[in-house]
């Protein structure tokens, strides 16, 4: 198997953090460019509420703050993983999450995505796969590695 391309939905959390390291290990190996891709998730305020205009106000300002702090930090995500000699670049775009990572994957013609497997906590995280890595890995057309 030839991997070319390698895409990591990232968010900061743990897991996307292991399957960040575990890319660049693959990418390294293969000599492998690796693209970063942080998804901000669409909310959709309710219309008919008295709080809608300031929600779509408030909201657009919130997803510029999201822009700009991980901007921040995946610039410096980026900068050392190519001081490690790996070929790298990052994506912000603002979309249902499952949806931007499988259009992002088909868009660069990805190879392998790796991901974490979720990023619930207490009750939720007894499911052994997120809605997002289940979706992603049933509907890629690449192979998806699922970090636990």
């Amino acid at each position: 198997m030839t991997i070319k391309n390698i895409l990591v939905p990232y968010e900061g959390s743990l897991l996307s953090k292991k399957s960040l390291e575990l890319a660049k290990d693959i990418a390294r190996n293969f000599t492998a460019d690796l693209t970063i891709l942080m998804v901000i998730p669409v909310y959709y305020p309710i219309n008919d509420s008295v709080f809608a205009g300031a929600a779509v106000t408030n909201y657009q300002e919130i997803v510029n703050i999201l822009k700009q702090k991980g901007e921040k930090e995946l610039k410096k995500i980026v900068e050392k993983c190519r001081e490690g000699g790996i070929k790298t670049s990052y994506k912000i775009v603002h979309d249902d999450v499952s949806n931007a990572i499988l259009k992002q994957a088909k868009k660069s013609k990805t190879d392998m995505i790796i991901m974490g497997s979720r990023r619930l906590t207490g009750i939720s995280s007894i499911k052994r796969l997120g809605s997002t890595a289940r979706h992603v890995s049933e509907h890629s057309e690449c192979p998806v590695t699922i970090i636990h």
